[in-house]
This record gives C-alpha cells, structure tokens and sequence, in this order.
C-alpha cells in the first residue's frame, strides 16, 4: 500500500465513528456496522486498500488547469518503462559491425542469428513477436535514444524521463500528467487513464489517472462477513449520503461507481492460463480494460529487472539471463496484442528505459550502465522501421552509444500525431515540440 493510500486509509478509520453515529440503519441485517466496518477493511475512502483514487478523480476534473470542449480521441497510449537500464545492443544491434563483435565477445548477436529490420540492424532472436510486429508494418525503433542529461543514476535518470525534461527537477508533475490535464474536459471518465502497479507512475503524477496492481484492486470486498461485492456496495451507498462532510460524500459516491463501472470485469479479471507470467502480468490488466471497450486514453506499466551487470549470457541460447528479459518482453507483447485483437489499431504502444548500457562487456560478462538506449513504438499508427540518426560504435560517447535521438521527440511526436491536440510546449517546457524536430515514428 503506498503511503497516500495507507493516509486515506487512516484518516478513513478515523472518520468512522461519525459516519456510525450519522447512519442509523442496521447493516445487512446480521451484522451491526462497526463490527462490518472492522473485519471488511473498507473505511469512508478505502474501498480497495490496494488502489490508489487521486483526490481530484472524485471531482470529475484532472486539476485546475482543466479545458472545456476538447476534441476526444479513441486513441489509446500504453507507455511501458523498462526500469534498470535495458540493453538496446540486446534488441536492435549493428549488422556487419566488427567493433560490435570485438567488444561483447559471447554476448554480442551474431548477424546470422539477427531477425532482419534492414541492412543496419538486426533484432535479438528472441524478439519473434516484435520482429513480426515490424513485418506487419506496426513496429519502430529508434537507437541513440535518451536524455541530453548525462546523469548515470537509475532514481536521477528515471525520475527526469517521468518528467518529460532534461534538466528541470523542480517539476512535481509528469509528462503524462500535464497532456491530461491540459486536455481534460469538465467531465472524464474515471478510467481515462491507469496506472498499473502498487503506486501511481510519476509520468502520471498531476492527473486524475488511478493506480491499482489489479483490477481486482478495484473491486468490493469484504473478508469475515460473508457479504457479497454487491451486499458491500449497497451498503456503502447507503452510509455516504449521510456522511458528516461534503468530501466524504463526494469521495464515497464517486469511488463506489467507479468500483461499480469496473465491476462487470473485476469478478472475471484472471488471466488466461497461457498468458505470459512476468512481464505479462502488468500488461494484462490493460489489455483486459482494453478489449473491454472501457475508455482507457493512456495506460502506463512499469517491468524491472533489466540492470544486467553480471552474466548476460549467449545472445543464442534460450537459458541466457539477457534471452529471457528479451524474450519474456517479446511474449507478453505478442499476448497484449493478440488479446486487444481490433483495438491494436488505435493502441500505440511506447517502449524506453533511462539509458542503456556500455559498448563492451565488464569482467563479469555483463554491461554497465551507459548512455544511448533504444525506444521501440509498436501498434497502430506506427511509421515502421528504424527512425532517427545513428552515431555508429567508434563515435562514442566516452564508450557509450552517443544520445544523439532525444527521447522526448518520440514522446511528442506520438502525442502530436495520435493523441487530443493541445499545446505540447506545455507537456515538454523548455523543448523544441515542433513537428520539423520530431523523427517520423507515428502517422496520424
């Protein structure tokens, strides 16, 4: 539980006594309301304890900043965030390359074994799905990714990306966060945007968007009463109208439907049994909403795991630490896209990390952290291919892939391209947002 949950949470438990002192009606008729409070976990604003509600979603508006009478979309973003520092020599590597070869001895993609993007680059063998992907015309790659900031740290380096700058670590908002707030009519859905995971994605942060692990997590319960979800809401609708203040009321009704509006999948929300584990497991509650038809606009999902210093293994075999990553990433993908069917058409999937890794492998057959990364664009309204300008391996940046692609071009451009038309100066302060300086990845 993070800790704006757990404060709603004791501020709830807190509020308690006044809410039963408001509410004079008998409880599911077997059980008086302090003991249903005290066993179900749900107080006067955690409906589920693992979901996190931003104050401002129980308003029907993203923040002060809000618009009126902007153009929606159907279009869909899913922002995925490689934490650790993903190899991008492990996803898209230099064909006919000696210096390639020579630095990562064992590591390194043969070209024979490279699933062909053109006659540059070549794919990890693992990356099937991606590969067909590209061969559908849905996948864009662009290497020398990153942040003009040269800052090695993974929590400095990660934290900037969030905020869509290179240098301003003043802003408390996200770049997500400032497109929603800047295009959010005075009334949204609950669901125009989802975090997935424990706490709310700091690319979200300055939006009404929800954060929850699950959709379970946004579901009714009640552990130790033997009441149903819908016993649990009725109930609680009855005890907010008589709250003892307006936030309260607003706050209960407001979560009470939108548990309601998640109801109808939360119940039947599990997995298929051959969906990916892993990686997988974040993508699935996205695709599920989805498939669905709820009104997801931006998704986002963090997948640790990627700060390989030790032991990458054989670019070749199917055991090796670095195989697995590319090929667990490789599957969920290929299960989120097969899963939302249609709706890939209208869903434009976003890949980055902080930075990628060193040139050559250490001592202990991994990489160390380095600059120049690889940022993939996948779905619909991709412009296939490789995109932006490639330093080559001997033009080095102190023995990194140079940053020479700003990631904040591919950012602006899938908004620009895909996304409710707003000022982009705004989501990037300080950036050229210019369509001249974008890199050509997406089409309208």
């Amino acid at each position: 539980m993070n800790n704006d949950t757990a404060n709603a949470t004791a501020n709830a438990t807190a509020n308690t006594d006044e809410l039963d002192a408001a509410v004079a009606v008998p409880l599911l008729g077997h059980i008086d309301r302090r003991r249903f409070l005290a066993v179900s976990g749900i107080g006067a604003t955690a409906i589920a304890a693992t979901a996190y509600f931003r104050p401002s979603v129980f308003f029907g508006r993203a923040s002060a900043a809000v618009t009126s009478g902007t153009a929606t979309t159907d279009n869909i973003i899913v922002n995925i965030f490689l934490r650790g520092a993903a190899d991008g020599l492990s996803f898209l590597s230099p064909l006919n390359d000696s210096t390639y070869q020579t630095l990562r001895p064992g590591v390194a993609i043969p070209d024979a074994s490279a699933l062909g993007v053109n006659n540059q680059f070549g794919l990890h063998p693992g990356a099937v799905r991606l590969k067909a992907l590209l061969d559908a015309g849905q996948a864009a790659f662009v290497p020398a990714a990153g942040s003009p900031n040269t800052n090695r740290s993974h929590f400095s380096a990660q934290a900037m990306m969030d905020k869509g700058s290179a240098t301003d670590a003043t802003l408390t908002t996200g770049w997500l966060g400032r497109y929603l707030a800047a295009t959010s009519g005075a009334s949204e859905d609950a669901f125009r945007a989802v975090g997935i995971g424990n706490g709310l994605q700091p690319s979200l942060r300055g939006s009404a968007a929800i954060a929850t692990p699950t959709l379970q997590s946004l579901s009714l319960y009640s552990s130790g009463t033997g009441a149903s979800p819908i016993q649990v809401q009725t109930a609680l609708r009855a005890m907010y109208p008589s709250a003892p203040t307006e936030l309260l009321r607003t706050q209960g009704a407001a979560a009470t439907n939108i548990v309601a509006e998640i109801a109808p999948i939360a119940a039947t929300s599990a997995a298929p049994t051959d969906w990916p584990k892993g990686f997988g497991t974040a993508l699935w509650p996205i695709a599920k909403l989805i498939a669905a038809g709820y009104p997801v606009e931006i998704a986002t999902a963090d997948l640790g795991g990627w700060d390989e210093h030790d032991d990458m293994g054989a670019a070749t075999d199917p055991t090796g630490n670095q195989y697995k990553l590319v090929a667990g990433l490789d599957a969920a993908l290929g299960a989120f896209f097969d899963f939302i069917g249609g709706a890939a058409a209208r869903t434009t999937v976003i890949i980055t990390t902080e930075f990628g890794r060193r040139i050559a492998i250490n001592g202990s057959g991994g990489t160390d952290h380095g600059r120049g990364m690889v940022m993939m664009v996948l779905g619909g309204g991709v412009n296939p291919g490789v995109h932006g300008d490639w330093p080559g391996l001997t033009d080095t940046d102190n023995g990194d892939v140079k940053v020479v692609n700003d990631f904040r071009k591919v950012y602006a451009e899938v908004l620009g391209r895909r996304m409710r038309t707003t000022n982009l100066v705004s989501v990037f302060p300080g950036f050229d947002t210019s369509e001249s300086n974008w890199l050509g990845v997406a089409t309208a």
